[in-house]
Protein backbone atom coordinates (compact mmCIF):
# COMPACT_ATOMS: atom_id res chain seq x y z
CA UNK A 1 0.00 0.00 0.00
CA UNK A 2 0.93 3.27 -0.73
CA UNK A 3 0.26 7.06 -0.55
CA UNK A 4 -2.05 8.01 -3.52
CA UNK A 5 -0.41 11.57 -3.17
CA UNK A 6 -3.27 12.69 -6.19
CA UNK A 7 -5.44 12.49 -3.92
CA UNK A 8 -3.89 14.33 -0.81
CA UNK A 9 -3.31 17.19 -3.82
CA UNK A 10 -6.65 17.02 -4.30
CA UNK A 11 -7.78 17.51 -0.42
CA UNK A 12 -5.40 20.42 -0.45
CA UNK A 13 -6.51 22.19 -3.57
CA UNK A 14 -9.59 23.32 -1.87
CA UNK A 15 -9.08 22.56 1.73
CA UNK A 16 -8.25 26.12 3.52
CA UNK A 17 -5.14 24.97 5.86
CA UNK A 18 -4.76 28.67 6.93
CA UNK A 19 -8.01 29.33 8.56
CA UNK A 20 -7.58 25.91 10.44
CA UNK A 21 -4.41 27.81 12.08
CA UNK A 22 -7.15 30.54 13.05
CA UNK A 23 -9.99 28.29 14.35
CA UNK A 24 -10.17 28.36 18.31
CA UNK A 25 -9.04 24.71 18.17
CA UNK A 26 -5.82 25.47 15.36
CA UNK A 27 -5.04 28.13 17.45
CA UNK A 28 -4.16 26.56 20.68
CA UNK A 29 -2.16 24.23 18.60
CA UNK A 30 -0.27 27.19 16.13
CA UNK A 31 0.92 28.79 19.55
CA UNK A 32 2.76 25.57 20.99
CA UNK A 33 4.18 24.93 17.93
CA UNK A 34 5.33 28.53 17.72
CA UNK A 35 6.34 28.29 21.30
CA UNK A 36 8.40 24.91 21.03
CA UNK A 37 10.18 26.06 17.83
CA UNK A 38 11.00 29.83 18.87
CA UNK A 39 12.97 27.70 21.78
CA UNK A 40 15.10 25.81 19.60
CA UNK A 41 15.50 27.82 16.22
CA UNK A 42 18.54 30.49 16.04
CA UNK A 43 18.38 33.52 14.13
CA UNK A 44 20.25 33.33 10.81
CA UNK A 45 19.69 30.04 10.29
CA UNK A 46 18.21 28.60 6.88
CA UNK A 47 15.47 26.25 7.67
CA UNK A 48 13.27 24.10 5.59
CA UNK A 49 9.54 24.44 6.10
CA UNK A 50 8.83 20.44 4.93
CA UNK A 51 4.98 20.63 3.98
CA UNK A 52 4.42 24.24 5.06
CA UNK A 53 1.34 24.58 2.61
CA UNK A 54 0.10 28.63 2.18
CA UNK A 55 2.95 29.22 4.32
CA UNK A 56 1.74 30.45 7.80
CA UNK A 57 4.93 28.67 10.14
CA UNK A 58 7.41 30.38 7.10
CA UNK A 59 5.99 33.65 7.76
CA UNK A 60 6.90 33.13 11.40
CA UNK A 61 10.43 32.26 10.75
CA UNK A 62 10.83 34.64 8.56
CA UNK A 63 10.08 37.11 11.60
CA UNK A 64 12.27 35.23 14.02
CA UNK A 65 15.19 36.21 11.87
CA UNK A 66 15.67 32.79 9.84
CA UNK A 67 16.19 32.30 6.44
CA UNK A 68 13.08 29.82 5.46
CA UNK A 69 12.93 27.23 1.85
CA UNK A 70 9.28 26.72 1.96
CA UNK A 71 8.72 23.18 0.30
CA UNK A 72 4.86 21.40 -0.32
CA UNK A 73 3.01 19.28 -2.48
CA UNK A 74 0.46 21.15 -3.20
CA UNK A 75 0.54 23.94 -5.98
CA UNK A 76 -2.31 25.70 -4.85
CA UNK A 77 -1.23 25.97 -1.01
CA UNK A 78 2.27 27.47 -2.61
CA UNK A 79 0.56 29.78 -4.84
CA UNK A 80 -0.82 30.99 -1.70
CA UNK A 81 2.22 31.09 0.22
CA UNK A 82 3.37 33.07 -2.39
CA UNK A 83 0.87 36.22 -2.26
CA UNK A 84 0.86 35.80 1.35
CA UNK A 85 4.91 36.60 1.47
CA UNK A 86 4.50 40.04 -0.86
CA UNK A 87 1.16 40.48 1.56
CA UNK A 88 3.14 40.60 4.52
CA UNK A 89 6.71 41.58 3.25
CA UNK A 90 8.54 38.96 4.46
CA UNK A 91 10.42 38.30 0.66
CA UNK A 92 13.76 38.82 1.50
CA UNK A 93 13.96 35.77 4.09
CA UNK A 94 12.24 33.66 1.86
CA UNK A 95 14.96 31.96 -0.17
CA UNK A 96 12.61 29.50 -2.34
CA UNK A 97 9.11 28.23 -2.46
CA UNK A 98 9.47 25.13 -4.25
CA UNK A 99 6.65 21.66 -4.81
CA UNK A 100 7.80 19.13 -3.57
CA UNK A 101 7.07 15.54 -2.23
CA UNK A 102 8.56 14.65 1.16
CA UNK A 103 9.95 11.59 0.05
CA UNK A 104 12.07 12.59 -2.52
CA UNK A 105 14.24 15.97 -1.75
CA UNK A 106 16.73 15.85 -3.92
CA UNK A 107 16.27 19.44 -4.45
CA UNK A 108 18.58 20.18 -2.12
CA UNK A 109 21.91 19.25 -0.85
CA UNK A 110 23.61 17.45 1.58
CA UNK A 111 24.37 18.88 4.55
CA UNK A 112 22.18 22.28 3.48
CA UNK A 113 19.94 23.21 6.36
CA UNK A 114 20.52 24.26 9.73
CA UNK A 115 16.54 22.93 10.59
CA UNK A 116 14.02 20.96 9.19
CA UNK A 117 10.20 21.30 10.33
CA UNK A 118 8.12 18.96 8.60
CA UNK A 119 4.42 20.00 10.08
CA UNK A 120 2.53 17.35 7.61
CA UNK A 121 4.35 14.83 5.52
CA UNK A 122 4.45 12.38 8.17
CA UNK A 123 0.59 11.76 9.23
CA UNK A 124 0.03 11.61 5.28
CA UNK A 125 2.40 8.92 3.98
CA UNK A 126 0.84 5.54 4.64
CA UNK A 127 3.83 3.49 3.91
CA UNK A 128 6.47 2.62 6.44
CA UNK A 129 8.80 2.39 2.94
CA UNK A 130 7.49 6.00 2.20
CA UNK A 131 8.32 6.75 6.03
CA UNK A 132 11.51 5.93 6.39
CA UNK A 133 12.56 7.19 2.61
CA UNK A 134 11.38 10.90 4.18
CA UNK A 135 12.99 10.41 7.27
CA UNK A 136 16.66 9.57 5.71
CA UNK A 137 16.05 12.40 3.56
CA UNK A 138 16.01 15.03 6.49
CA UNK A 139 18.75 13.17 7.90
CA UNK A 140 20.98 13.86 4.71
CA UNK A 141 19.97 17.68 4.56
CA UNK A 142 20.98 18.07 7.74
CA UNK A 143 23.95 19.93 9.13
CA UNK A 144 25.59 17.69 11.54
CA UNK A 145 24.25 18.03 15.41
CA UNK A 146 21.62 20.04 13.33
CA UNK A 147 17.56 19.58 14.60
CA UNK A 148 13.89 18.01 12.55
CA UNK A 149 11.13 18.57 14.04
CA UNK A 150 8.64 16.27 12.93
CA UNK A 151 4.62 16.35 13.22
CA UNK A 152 2.99 12.90 13.71
CA UNK A 153 -0.65 12.11 15.09
CA UNK A 154 -0.68 9.46 17.36
CA UNK A 155 -2.85 6.45 16.83
CA UNK A 156 -5.33 6.86 19.73
CA UNK A 157 -5.74 10.30 19.27
CA UNK A 158 -5.95 10.21 15.57
CA UNK A 159 -8.86 7.30 15.76
CA UNK A 160 -10.71 9.54 18.75
CA UNK A 161 -10.64 11.49 15.69
CA UNK A 162 -12.24 9.65 13.26
CA UNK A 163 -14.79 8.74 15.60
CA UNK A 164 -15.73 12.57 15.76
CA UNK A 165 -15.62 12.40 11.73
CA UNK A 166 -17.75 9.61 11.77
CA UNK A 167 -20.56 11.10 13.46
CA UNK A 168 -20.53 14.09 11.16
CA UNK A 169 -19.86 12.64 8.09
CA UNK A 170 -20.38 9.01 8.59
CA UNK A 171 -19.86 7.54 4.77
CA UNK A 172 -16.36 8.91 5.17
CA UNK A 173 -15.49 6.02 8.62
CA UNK A 174 -17.89 3.27 8.58
CA UNK A 175 -16.92 0.49 10.55
CA UNK A 176 -14.42 -1.16 8.42
CA UNK A 177 -12.24 1.65 8.03
CA UNK A 178 -12.13 2.55 11.80
CA UNK A 179 -11.33 -1.15 11.97
CA UNK A 180 -8.64 -0.67 9.90
CA UNK A 181 -7.30 2.47 10.84
CA UNK A 182 -6.94 1.15 14.63
CA UNK A 183 -5.17 -1.74 14.02
CA UNK A 184 -2.82 -0.47 11.24
CA UNK A 185 -2.62 3.47 11.54
CA UNK A 186 -4.10 3.27 8.06
CA UNK A 187 -7.18 6.24 7.09
CA UNK A 188 -7.72 5.85 3.19
CA UNK A 189 -11.09 7.75 2.77
CA UNK A 190 -12.56 6.46 -0.17
CA UNK A 191 -15.36 8.99 -0.81
CA UNK A 192 -14.60 12.53 -2.59
CA UNK A 193 -14.55 14.81 0.34
CA UNK A 194 -12.93 15.43 3.43
CA UNK A 195 -9.38 14.58 4.46
CA UNK A 196 -8.01 11.54 2.27
CA UNK A 197 -5.01 10.03 3.33
CA UNK A 198 -3.75 9.15 6.73
CA UNK A 199 -1.35 7.22 8.88
CA UNK A 200 -1.30 7.50 12.46
CA UNK A 201 1.51 6.41 14.24
CA UNK A 202 2.25 5.27 18.12
CA UNK A 203 5.04 7.28 19.70
CA UNK A 204 7.38 4.67 20.11
CA UNK A 205 6.58 4.19 16.24
CA UNK A 206 8.31 7.17 15.18
CA UNK A 207 11.19 7.10 17.73
CA UNK A 208 12.05 3.74 16.15
CA UNK A 209 11.67 5.09 12.40
CA UNK A 210 13.97 8.41 12.88
CA UNK A 211 16.34 6.02 15.30
CA UNK A 212 16.49 3.83 12.08
CA UNK A 213 17.34 6.33 10.06
CA UNK A 214 20.29 7.80 12.19
CA UNK A 215 18.70 10.42 13.99
CA UNK A 216 18.50 11.06 17.68
CA UNK A 217 14.99 11.90 19.48
CA UNK A 218 15.70 13.93 22.26
CA UNK A 219 12.08 15.12 23.11
CA UNK A 220 8.52 14.51 22.69
CA UNK A 221 5.50 16.88 22.75
CA UNK A 222 1.65 17.39 22.62
CA UNK A 223 1.24 20.34 20.69
CA UNK A 224 -2.11 20.69 22.42
CA UNK A 225 -1.30 18.83 25.98
CA UNK A 226 -4.29 18.77 28.03
CA UNK A 227 -5.88 22.33 26.25
CA UNK A 228 -6.72 19.46 23.50
CA UNK A 229 -10.52 19.48 22.49
CA UNK A 230 -10.77 22.46 25.19
CA UNK A 231 -10.63 25.27 22.51
CA UNK A 232 -14.39 26.74 23.03
CA UNK A 233 -14.21 26.16 26.89
CA UNK A 234 -10.91 27.77 26.78
CA UNK A 235 -12.01 30.83 24.97
CA UNK A 236 -14.57 31.81 27.73
CA UNK A 237 -11.99 31.34 31.11
CA UNK A 238 -11.22 34.34 33.27
CA UNK A 239 -7.74 35.47 32.31
CA UNK A 240 -5.93 34.29 35.68
CA UNK A 241 -7.55 31.10 34.84
CA UNK A 242 -6.48 30.60 31.45
CA UNK A 243 -3.04 31.89 32.60
CA UNK A 244 -2.75 29.08 34.92
CA UNK A 245 -4.14 26.44 32.56
CA UNK A 246 -1.11 27.21 30.27
CA UNK A 247 1.32 26.65 32.86
CA UNK A 248 0.00 23.48 33.71
CA UNK A 249 -0.38 22.00 30.10
CA UNK A 250 3.03 23.28 29.78
CA UNK A 251 4.39 21.00 32.83
CA UNK A 252 2.31 18.10 31.21
CA UNK A 253 3.30 18.81 27.52
CA UNK A 254 5.91 15.66 27.46
CA UNK A 255 3.87 13.14 29.61
CA UNK A 256 3.71 10.20 27.31
CA UNK A 257 -0.26 9.44 28.26
CA UNK A 258 -0.83 13.29 27.12
CA UNK A 259 1.03 12.96 23.90
CA UNK A 260 -0.70 9.33 23.08
CA UNK A 261 -3.75 11.50 23.44
CA UNK A 262 -2.94 14.27 21.58
CA UNK A 263 -4.27 15.44 17.96
CA UNK A 264 -0.78 16.50 16.94
CA UNK A 265 2.49 16.08 18.68
CA UNK A 266 6.26 16.77 18.06
CA UNK A 267 8.96 14.95 17.80
CA UNK A 268 12.48 16.57 18.02
CA UNK A 269 15.14 15.02 16.96
CA UNK A 270 19.00 15.98 16.02
CA UNK A 271 21.48 14.59 13.41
Amino acid sequence: MTTRFDRVRRYYSSFDEWARLDSLEGGVEFDGACRLLKSHLVPGSRILDLGGGPGRYSIEFAGWGLTVVLADISPELLAEARNRFREVGVEPQIESVDEVNATDLSLYSDNSFDAVVAFGPFYHLVSQDERMAAALEIKRILRPEAQAFIDFVPRIGGVIGLVERAAVSPEQVPAAILRECSETGVFRNETESGYQEGYYSYPHEMRELLDDAGLKVTDTYSLKSIAHRLAPEIAQLDESVRGELEKIARTHESDPAVVALSGHAVIVATA
